[in-house]
């Protein structure tokens, strides 16, 4: 009787965590998707117009030029990656 409610108890508390992870997915690939579809696609960004919008944020001269390759190598990282999608 005991193992019997123990094991009942297991199943639906595993049954509502995978529903859980399941609506889960559904619901991220449902916003992807609709992302996907509504975005506007301007093109690659230009590493100039990120370089001149961080350096203005920054304070210390090195943390420029830190800051500015780093967007600079994200943006390209994305727009390779988005590129790729495409194909």
């Amino acid at each position: 009787m005991l193992l019997e409610s123990g094991i009942e108890l297991m199943m639906i508390g595993m049954g509502t965590v995978f529903s859980f992870l399941a609506l889960l997915v559904v619901v991220t690939q449902a916003m992807s998707w609709v992302v996907l579809k509504f975005a506007v696609a301007d093109g690659p960004v230009s590493t100039d117009s990120l370089s001149r919008s961080v350096g203005a944020s920054t304070s210390a001269p090195s943390q420029k030029t830190n800051s500015a390759q780093h967007v600079a190598a994200i943006a390209l990282a994305l727009d390779t990656h988005l590129g790729a999608k495409k194909l």
